[in-house]
């Protein structure tokens, strides 16, 4: 009876480690950190950043909602302190830098992307960031569903875009889920998963 116990623990440890990204549903309840990566993008000639000074507030608005306050700029504070201490520099317009950080926060439970030529992009609520009418893409899946209290960050490539689908690349991409004490934000759960995504970002050092 003990071996058969060990031989079920053990295929049931290989089938988890052969899971490649964590079954969001499984976790929405959890603290949950998940980034993910272009695994074509180079880096390196990644040096420069701006940082959108909003957040955008993910509901089921019809019109798109803005959250800048002191909070806001201490969670889009802690993504820049971050990213300057690995490397990068800031700059003062999205024209100047390789890359545009922006944040979301999402109100409610939420659905996101579509697929074009195979690969997810955001399309799927009203009032998104607009670039001057060009969307953006993922070259990598993400989790389809993303839970209230929930903490987005994209690092999108402004200088180059995809030839297929004439869309800005996601080349970083971090959920911080888990951060609520009842119906309020953690500072600290926030801050603790902002340094954690950066922690596990390993290839974004410079």
């Amino acid at each position: 009876m003990r071996n058969k116990l060990l031989l079920l623990s053990l295929m049931l440890l290989s089938l988890t480690a052969c899971e490649q990204t964590p079954d969001t549903d499984k976790l929405d309840n959890d603290y949950l950190v998940y980034t993910n990566y272009d695994k074509g993008t180079d880096f390196e000639r990644i040096n420069t950043f701006y940082a959108i000074d909003s957040i955008l507030l993910i509901s089921d608005q019809s019109t798109p909602t803005y959250w800048n306050n002191q909070s806001s700029q201490r969670i889009v504070g802690e993504f820049c302190k971050n990213l300057t201490s690995i490397g990068y520099t800031e700059v003062e317009t999205p024209e100047e830098a390789d890359a545009v950080i922006q944040l979301s926060y999402v109100n409610s439970t939420y659905y996101f992307y579509d697929y074009v030529n195979g690969s997810p992009w955001w399309n799927s609520y009203p009032g998104y960031w607009n670039w001057n009418g060009y969307g953006w893409y993922y070259p990598f899946y993400i989790p389809y569903s993303f839970s209230t209290g929930s903490i987005i960050c994209e690092m999108i490539d402004m200088k180059a875009r995809s030839i297929d689908t004439d869309k800005f690349t996601v080349i970083w991409n971090a959920y911080i889920c888990g951060l609520l004490n009842g119906n309020s934000l953690s500072m600290s759960k926030t801050i603790n998963g902002i340094n954690q995504a950066f922690e596990q970002s390993k290839y974004l050092l410079k």
